[in-house]
């Protein structure tokens, strides 16, 4: 029966031959897969390599565009600043309360404070909230 330390150096032997036979065969199932993608017309985004926003989330991802394919429209508030719904009084910074909670936010609440606390009141010239 063989020792341990002979056993870990079988497993680093063949951890060596699988990365030598893995390099051999690349060069070949790289040529393969080409050689489908361009028969067929794959796109990019049809292997997921875009998101729907088209950016790119793997190499050479996008290297062609969609032929035919019309851009996706924004949303209609794209763009549009949100006023800030919190604010510390002591600091002056401000929150809109949305995305991720600011440092200065997760601060207050575990000191103690809450975030009916920290609400910013609407002015009376403001818009009337429905």
């Amino acid at each position: 029966m063989p020792s341990y330390s002979e056993i870990i150096q079988q497993i680093n032997d063949l951890q060596k031959q699988a990365e030598r036979q893995r390099k051999e065969e690349y060069s070949s199932v790289l040529k393969a897969i080409k050689k489908q993608i361009a028969e067929f017309g794959i796109t990019a985004e049809e292997l997921g390599f875009l998101s729907a926003a088209g950016t790119k989330r793997g190499p050479k991802a996008g290297a062609k565009a969609a032929k035919g394919r019309k851009p996706r429209a924004k949303r209609a508030n794209a763009g549009v600043k949100v006023p800030p719904k919190y604010k510390d009084s002591a600091t002056g910074n401000t929150w809109t309360g949305r995305g991720k909670m600011p440092k200065w936010v997760s601060q207050a609440l575990a000191s103690g404070r809450s975030l009916e606390s920290m609400l910013i009141i609407a002015s009376a010239t403001g818009p009337a909230g429905n």
